[in-house]
């Protein structure tokens, strides 16, 4: 039976930019994160929520995206990207005061012969049937920069955009699973 651990739990008080959990202990299974937030960003469908890992800004990113936010299903794929991202929270162009949610799990976080998967789901609700008002989104990432063990995690609202007060942001390590 798997057993989670929860390491961290950010509550923003203050808009923040983002948010950064380091020295990550290496003595789990696999990482989650849960993120209940919204941004700023006045983008049509949704705030844009970045990863990256172990302070890595280099074009070592790769993902697939499979995501609807009209009336179709569409898929994308990045390569050598600054940051995984393709997950979504709801924005200032939803309705006031609704929150998106995305889950990420980073399975075997701490091996060090292998690259790092990442693979997440996201939903940016609203209150609207309105096209471009809502997006959800499911990706599988890859971060190819070095077989490293994950110990920092930073998660970053888009460009120039900041998660809003009230969004909480939890790490959990799983063992046994």
């Amino acid at each position: 039976m798997a057993a989670w651990t929860h390491i961290a739990h950010d509550s923003l008080s203050l808009p923040a930019s983002s948010v950064t959990w380091s020295s990550i202990s290496g003595s789990y299974d696999h990482l989650c994160i849960k993120i209940s937030a919204r941004s700023d960003s006045s983008d049509t469908y949704g705030g844009e929520v970045r990863v990256t890992l172990n302070g890595d800004t280099g074009s070592n990113y790769s993902g697939t995206i499979l995501w609807a936010y009209q009336s179709i299903v569409q898929s994308t794929r990045a390569s050598s990207a600054a940051y995984m991202n393709y997950s979504y929270v709801s924005d200032a162009s939803q309705a006031a005061n609704t929150f998106g949610s995305a889950t990420y799990w980073i399975p075997h976080y701490s091996n060090t012969a292998n690259f790092k998967q990442m693979i997440s789901r996201s939903a940016a609700e609203d209150a609207s049937t309105t096209d471009l008002d809502w997006i959800l989104a499911m990706e599988a990432g890859l971060w190819s920069a070095t077989p490293a063990a994950v110990d920092e995690i930073t998660l970053t609202a888009g460009a120039a955009d900041d998660f809003v007060q009230y969004s909480t942001f939890d790490l959990y390590g799983i063992t046994g699973a």
